[in-house]
């Protein structure tokens, strides 16, 4: 949606506007937390339920309250925490809209201001293992993550979602979690036929949600298993990539509600 600039262009905003009118409901889906990810949606004009925290948070924006919330239970929580710990210099705890961490540093404070959350310490994570946080996410290296990432999924045995939206995070949910299974829950709810499902997405955490849609589309230039996964691959946004998707899509009457 937003390239290096981070600026929700009038371009797009217009062709959302364009496709929510068709009675097509558009949702921001994304790693980021709550708020952040509720502003983007705001800026865009994007009215639909958000997805959140990789798919282990929906958040309806028309009746401010959660749809599906998956969190993670204490004995998770702490094997992440220790896993984490012990080979990235940051591990932040998502709980609630607040980022917890043990050790402050100018690059989490700078990622609170740049997210708009509060950034709170702790003596220890471990201590607030029973807490049930969304997410538990490491912080470090591209070149020290990427083998961590397979090293955690390891030693969780399939416990919970490993990942990573960023190539210097590491992020731990719960195995409920995921953008495929939020995406499959919502659509669900809003009795809308997963072949009737465009997915678009440039990370390695909008895989599974790619592969799971009826039209998976992703980012040029994204994360290589996502443009595996896809049907489609589109440009960037700053040469107008989901803008002209979009447009193409409304041109030829495909969105709207099911016609007889």
């Amino acid at each position: 949606m937003i390239g290096e600039d981070r600026i929700v262009k009038s371009e797009l905003i217009n062709a959302i506007a364009r496709v929510q009118a068709t009675g097509a409901v558009v949702s921001v889906s994304t790693g980021r937390t709550l708020m952040p990810a509720l502003r983007i949606a705001k800026e865009a004009g994007a009215s639909g339920p958000v997805i959140c925290f990789q798919g282990a948070m929906t958040y309806d924006q028309r009746t401010e309250s959660t749809i599906r919330h998956e969190r993670l239970d204490e004995s998770i929580t702490a094997q992440a925490i220790a896993g984490l710990t012990s080979i990235v210099p940051e591990v932040m705890m998502f709980l609630g809209n607040d980022v917890w961490v043990e050790k402050r540093s100018e690059w989490t404070d700078g990622y609170g201001q740049r997210m708009g959350i509060e950034i709170r310490d702790t003596d220890s994570l471990l201590d607030m293992a029973d807490h049930k946080p969304t997410a538990i996410v490491g912080v470090g290296e591209p070149d020290v993550v990427g083998p961590m990432v397979e090293e955690l999924q390891n030693l969780l045995n399939g416990s919970a979602l490993v990942t990573h939206s960023l190539p210097m995070f590491c992020e731990v949910e719960a195995i409920g979690a995921g953008k495929d299974l939020a995406v499959e829950h919502l659509s669900i709810t809003l009795g809308i036929e997963q072949s009737a499902v465009i997915a678009v997405g440039d990370g390695k955490g909008d895989q599974s949600m790619i592969e799971w849609a009826g039209l998976g589309v992703a980012i040029a230039g994204g994360h290589p298993d996502a443009i595996s996964a896809a049907d489609e691959v589109i440009a960037v946004p700053e040469e107008s990539g989901l803008v002209n998707f979009l447009e193409k899509l409304i041109d030829a009457g495909q969105f709207g509600l099911p016609r007889n």
